[in-house]
């Protein structure tokens, strides 16, 4: 049987404990009610920059960009700093490494992703994780070494596996396709004789400008969806934990009362015991 100081010490703990939950849980739900609508907005520079390619005739133009110059594939892993996900941002780890096999290159945000790769044996070029005040310059950061790498034959093919914003109780890991930008683009739906259109700039410069430039527009609306996807997850990470303490708590409370009318029922009984006991003494003196 356990102890009755033991259990009212678990009952208080759990009873803290269920607090403090309850009070990060609010606090995600709040910060999720505030960003949703500012970065829950359209990728429009996607369609923009597809439709401005397929003006070009991609076949022609010989460029990292366009042609991978290499069998290596890099990932972009896009995970967060803090817990309470409930294993998402392992499951974006997995999902990038089946992408690019053992050879790929990882280019990890986020401290729980870096862990999980050095968990794993493998090397990766780390930056900090997504906050909403530097979201902007991190996308901008990321994407000139995601460049830098393709350009210099590092890697050819490049994806991006982040955990994706659907609504306040669902995320999904999704994998996207940053580079070759022909796998994105409208190339293969170009306008009819847009081969033939006159270009002061060669079709190289343009399309490295123009990819340079969705980019990075990209790479912030993927941040912008990891962010509400981590507060979604949180959130309901946070639900399940402090809806399991509820269950424990009242479990908990249930043993100690039981246990302590156990120990007034003995209390009572042997002190019923005790005053017959003496009677029968008391009357036998006498």
């Amino acid at each position: 049987m356990i102890p009755l100081t033991r259990l009212k010490r678990d009952v208080l703990f759990n009873q803290e404990l269920t607090k403090v939950l309850d009070v990060l849980k609010g606090i995600a739900a709040a910060r999720l009610h505030v960003l949703e609508p500012q970065l829950l907005l359209g990728d429009r520079g996607v369609k923009a920059a597809a439709s401005f390619l397929a003006m070009a005739d991609l076949r022609r133009a010989s460029h990292p960009f366009v042609q991978a110059q290499t069998a290596v594939a890099g990932a972009l892993v896009v995970t967060s700093n803090a817990g309470f996900l409930g294993g998402l941002n392992t499951q974006v780890v997995h999902a990038a490494l089946r992408e690019v096999g053992n050879d790929g290159v990882l280019t990890v945000v986020g401290e729980r992703g870096a862990t999980a790769v050095k968990e794993l044996h493998r090397e990766a070029t780390v930056f900090p994780g997504i906050e909403d005040a530097t979201r902007t310059s991190l996308a901008a950061e990321v994407t000139e070494h995601l460049i830098r790498q393709v350009l210099d034959g590092t890697c050819g093919r490049l994806i991006a596996a982040y955990p994706r914003y659907v609504s306040s109780s669902s995320q999904q890991v999704t994998v996207d396709v940053l580079l070759p930008c022909s796998e994105w683009s409208a190339s293969a739906e170009r306008e009819a004789g847009g081969e033939h259109r006159i270009w002061e700039s060669r079709v190289e410069d343009v399309v490295e400008y123009v990819v340079t430039q969705w980019l990075g527009a990209r790479l912030e609306h993927i941040f912008a969806l990891s962010r509400l996807a981590e507060l979604g997850a949180r959130v309901l990470h946070l639900e399940g934990s402090y809806q399991e303490l509820l269950r424990q708590g009242k479990q908990l409370k249930l043993q100690y009362f039981r246990a302590r009318h156990e120990v007034i029922d003995r209390s009572m009984r042997e002190i019923f015991a005790a005053q017959l006991l003496s009677r029968r003494l008391a009357g036998s003196e006498v």
